[in-house]
């Protein structure tokens, strides 16, 4: 009889040490998983939120340039040649607005990618220089505001 109870206490300590074993390591499958994931959205996350300063900040280049051409020689070809590219730059910049769309975590970010972009899309429209670098001297802060708010998203 002794020999039975101690070999049913064996086998049972042996079920309950492969019952608890399973328990924590599904938990920890589930905490690495859950980490995994965070990660991945965070560096999409910076990708995507890099990825749209510097369309952003290509196209405003890309504005100003279109603005001086056609200061220097509205019926120019240098002139349609940079509202060209203010406008392929306008594509890609719209684009990468789309992405932070799809990746922000609050609507608060994304208005404020939208800002940016808003404030640097009309800057070709300036009626001076001065109100040229005032309009982008504001787009250049716009894209601040959100690169703050976008690092604060990332951490």
């Amino acid at each position: 009889m002794t020999v039975v109870l101690s070999t049913l206490t064996a086998v049972l300590g042996t079920l309950l040490g492969v019952v608890v074993t399973h328990l924590f390591q599904r938990a920890s499958a589930r905490q690495s998983q859950s980490f995994a994931a965070l990660q991945q959205l965070r560096s999409e996350r910076l990708t995507v939120y890099s990825d749209f300063a510097g369309a952003v900040t290509d196209f405003r280049r890309g504005q100003q340039d279109r603005w001086h051409r056609r200061a220097e020689d509205p019926d120019g070809s240098a002139c349609f040649e940079a509202r060209l590219e203010a406008y392929r730059l306008r594509g890609v910049a719209l684009h990468a607005l789309f992405r932070v769309q799809l990746i922000a975590s609050s609507q608060a970010l994304f208005d404020a990618a939208q800002l940016a972009y808003e404030l640097t899309s009309g800057a070709h429209k300036a009626s001076s220089h001065a109100e040229l670098g005032e309009l982008a001297n504001r787009a250049r802060q716009a894209l601040e505001r959100f690169i703050a708010m976008a690092s604060s998203d990332i951490r």
